[in-house]
């Protein structure tokens, strides 16, 4: 029993073929809309609950997915044999035919193919059938089943701009103010080993081997260094710890806001959304240094350090010496104390105890003499520090536009371009500022025995001298770049004035699942789609005209076997067939038959056909 012997109780063979045209329809309207919701969107996410739950039951998700496009392909097929079933069923209740084409009408039904040199159009046509249908279970698992999807969203939002004239003008105002040391010696003394750490973590060349190493300040972790900038998402905002009135120069950690929203556009529903995972990418300003290192050029500037040794207590083989370093950079002098333990004789031991006096040039403390492009550290190592000679490193602050990535708890900086103008005002406050924290540093790092960057150098360093000017490069930019981040949160921690903002803008990426447009897959997948309907819609209407026309009986049915072997012992064909050569045996599909009403007594007709043969054209 075939589609419409099951439902003719109910419908009729008009009914049957419009139900038909409006059930395959609603299927191609499913399959377009769905498609062009996605093309439109880019992106169509499934809600997080039900990500959760994909999650938890992968599995479930495929078997769900293939149930419904089982089901839906089964529809589609179903629609598209039954209106093309009835369409040769009218055709083959006219004019007559060949078996082959007869043979090819069933495989279209079926569909199945059917492969004959002598015929390759139908061949071929049967074959294209054939693909189209065998492909609808494929082509709407593909259309319907979600996958891991990358999905991007803007973002939009401000920061703290260290070039504006007003944050440059507020910070001039407030180092050169009398009361600067003692806001800042509070801030210095808690962020002293961070600064050391931060210049430590950017060295990614450690002893001639690529290192990567975290740093992490107020709750945030960078990956190597800060690269000067803020954090601009807030799950990586860092410490929710309200920073009181250490602000500015004084902050040394606390809550800082966010100013960053997300552009979901019209899909602002989606508002929110976790997903499985998300990372950032946003463009924002960053700080950096250029920092060269190169042995002191005497003709230039001048080094020296002094020492100043003071006998300690009778009875201890020992004395206590104070050093002082003075440098001369093109006529500004700048000097630090140090203090080491020595022998009685004022002589430290080279084994143990070691001494790298450092000096910022010229002093940040002197805003008049202050280079504010450009300044100096003179280094000189002694005792056991005495690998490195005396040398200048050139640090040459600037601003510039980073790349900043933020995924797995991890912030990672990359530099994309300098910031026109950043470091060209002679009222640039923010390399007197860098100076003034690398200077401290410098006087701190030093130990009655042991220098911080000494031993960091004995550790990664010694044998060559160009890895050691690499890593000290890489120490002071570390430290520079920590120094801005710390002021930037320091100056945002009570909210950035209109007038010291600055846009920020970029990418969040959630990973979620869902749908992403994939344009020549879907149009591949449609036009099978839509061809179907087509091919359904047209055979329909054809069997809609000819019911018109002349109604002819839906219960034979030309594909089912047994009303096949009953038509043809009805009519004539055995006897034909018979007399074939079985060498000829080819040529039966050449027989032209037609089918033929079979009537009663009385001339009506009955619900059954008979297949006979029709002798070609001449033939007497």
């Amino acid at each position: 029993m075939h589609f419409a012997d099951f439902v003719q109780i109910r419908l009729s063979a008009t009914s049957l073929l419009l139900f038909t045209i409006f059930g395959q329809t609603v299927i191609l309207g499913f399959a377009w809309g769905f498609a062009g919701a996605i093309l439109y969107t880019g992106v169509l996410a499934l809600p997080d609950s039900v990500v959760r739950l994909i999650v938890e039951h992968p599995t479930v998700l495929t078997l769900i997915v293939t149930l419904i496009a089982t089901a839906l392909s089964i529809t589609t097929s179903m629609f598209f044999t039954f209106a093309l079933k009835e369409a040769l069923r009218h055709h083959l209740s006219g004019p007559s035919i060949t078996l082959f084409k007869l043979r090819t009408a069933i495989a279209l039904s079926r569909p199945t193919w059917v492969l004959r040199r002598k015929f390759l159009k139908l061949s071929l046509l049967t074959l294209v059938v054939y693909a189209m249908v065998t492909f609808l279970n494929t082509s709407w698992s593909t259309l319907l089943l979600p996958t891991l999807v990358e999905w991007p969203v803007g973002t939009f939002g401000t920061e703290l701009d260290l070039g504006s004239a007003a944050f440059v003008n507020q910070l001039s105002t407030d180092i050169n103010d009398l009361n600067a040391n003692s806001v800042q010696a509070p801030a210095f003394e808690v962020l002293e080993c961070l600064d050391s750490l931060s210049g430590i973590a950017a060295v990614d060349i450690q002893g001639g081997v690529e290192t990567s190493s975290m740093f992490s300040f107020n709750g945030v972790s960078y990956n190597q260094s800060t690269g000067g900038i803020l954090p601009a998402i807030q799950e990586y905002s860092g410490s929710s710890a309200p920073p009181g009135s250490n602000v500015g120069l004084a902050f040394t950690g606390g809550q800082v806001p966010v100013n960053t929203s997300f552009n979901w556009g019209h899909l602002g529903r989606d508002a929110g959304t976790q997903g499985v995972s998300k990372n950032y990418s946003i463009t924002q300003q960053g700080l950096t240094a250029n920092v060269t290192c190169q042995p002191i050029d005497r003709s230039q500037n001048g080094f020296s350090v002094t020492p100043y040794p003071v006998p300690g207590y009778t009875g201890f083989n020992m004395s206590f010496i104070t050093w002082v370093a003075v440098a001369n950079c093109s006529g500004n002098i700048n000097s630090i104390t140090s203090f080491t333990v020595g022998n009685a004789n004022g002589q430290a031991d080279n084994a143990t105890e070691g001494l790298l006096p450092t000096v910022v040039c010229p002093s940040p403390q002197n805003s008049t003499a202050f280079n504010p492009y450009k300044f100096d550290i003179f280094m000189s190592g002694l005792y056991k520090y005495s690998f490195l000679p005396t040398i200048v490193c050139e640090v040459t602050p600037y601003l510039t536009t980073v790349n900043v990535t933020y995924n797995g708890g991890i912030i990672s900086v990359d530099r994309i371009a300098e910031s026109s103008g950043s470091t060209s005002s002679s009222n640039f406050p923010l390399s007197q500022y860098i100076a003034t924290v690398m200077n401290y540093q410098a006087s701190s790092n030093q130990a009655v025995v042991k220098n911080t960057v000494g031993d960091f150098l004995t550790a990664y360093g010694t044998s060559n001298v160009s890895v050691m000017y690499s890593e000290l490069e890489d120490y002071w930019r570390g430290i520079a770049e920590f120094s801005s981040t710390q002021l930037r949160s320091g100056y945002s921690a009570s909210g950035v004035p209109s007038n010291m903002a600055r846009s920020t803008s970029g990418t969040m990426y959630i990973e979620t699942y869902g749908w992403r447009s994939r344009s020549r897959t879907f149009i591949l997948l449609l036009v099978v789609i839509t061809l179907i309907w087509l091919a359904t819609v047209l055979a329909a209407g054809y069997s809609l005209v000819q019911e018109k026309i002349t109604a002819s009986d839906p219960s034979f049915d030309f594909s089912d076997p047994v009303d096949l072997i009953i038509a043809a012992s009805g009519g004539r064909l055995g006897s034909q067939l018979h007399d074939e050569d079985d060498e000829e045996e080819d040529h039966s599909e050449d027989v032209v038959i037609r089918f033929e009403d079979v009537t009663d007594k009385m001339g009506r007709r009955m619900s059954k056909k008979r297949l006979v043969t029709v002798a070609p054209p001449g033939t007497p």
